[in-house]
């Protein structure tokens, strides 16, 4: 893996767009620390307007498969396999509805990402405070239940670097199993060649949205049973292109 390739293609958008993001990153600290100045709706679409230009400017190309899966009624669980930190974006950036993140609190400190996790519905994990996961899960299965969408990589992190799917962690399906809501799997394919010396930024990231699992497919089943399920249909779509 080389790092440097995928610093030397931020690195260009930003120098090539530098008077944009004087003028839009501040904006979106003000927005992140004056919260109760605008509507939920006004700070996702900001949000969503930096990760589209941060992404376009990039050069990288995201295509996303599949959005004729996603769920028509809001209040579904999104599980993907995680390949770079890269692919929070990817789902923002195709996912046609608004979404919230669960995320390690570790990486929600960094510019950018600090911000994004202000704008956007959030919850953060302190693995290491048990009060403070069991609190988070609560409050995403009452989200769940007054209609808010989730996304979750249940590997919880992507040191891999080669593709591969991690085992999925049981804890991160209490959530859906408590809310009795539909489960949406989510296959990136490719995102972690971003740093590889010869990746080249024509070079599709693939998001596909595969069929969501209804409740009652994993009703009476345990967390650790329904990180099975939904890791096995994932693996199955990245097969097609793990070969």
């Amino acid at each position: 893996m080389n790092k440097k390739r995928g610093i030397s293609i931020l690195f260009k958008a930003i120098s090539s767009n530098f008077f944009k993001i004087v003028v839009y990153y501040p904006k979106m600290v003000y927005m992140a620390f004056h919260q109760s100045k605008y509507t939920e709706d006004e700070m996702y679409a900001y949000c969503l307007k930096m990760i589209t230009f941060a992404i376009e400017e990039s050069r990288l190309k995201v295509v996303p498969y599949g959005l004729e899966n996603i769920p028509e009624k809001d209040g579904f669980y999104i599980c993907s396999n995680h390949q770079e930190k890269f692919d929070p974006l990817a789902i923002w950036y195709t996912f046609p509805r608004k979404v919230g993140v669960i995320l390690d609190d570790s990486v929600t400190h960094r510019p950018f990402i600090r911000e994004v996790c202000r704008l956007i519905k959030s919850q953060r994990l302190l693995k290491r405070n048990t009060h403070s996961v069991v609190k988070a899960y609560s409050e995403i299965t009452k989200d769940l239940k007054a209609g808010l969408n989730y996304m979750v990589f249940p590997e919880g992190g992507y040191e891999k670097q080669d593709g591969k799917l991690g085992e999925f962690m049981a804890g991160s399906f209490k959530s859906p199993q408590r809310a009795h809501c539909p489960i949406l799997p989510v296959a990136i394919v490719d995102s972690f060649k971003i740093f590889d010396k010869g990746f080249k930024t024509t070079n599709p990231i693939q998001v596909h949205y595969l069929k969501p699992i209804a409740p009652e497919e994993y009703d009476g089943m345990s967390t650790t049973e329904i990180a099975e399920l939904v890791k096995n249909r994932i693996q199955e779509h990245l097969n097609i292109y793990q070969k």
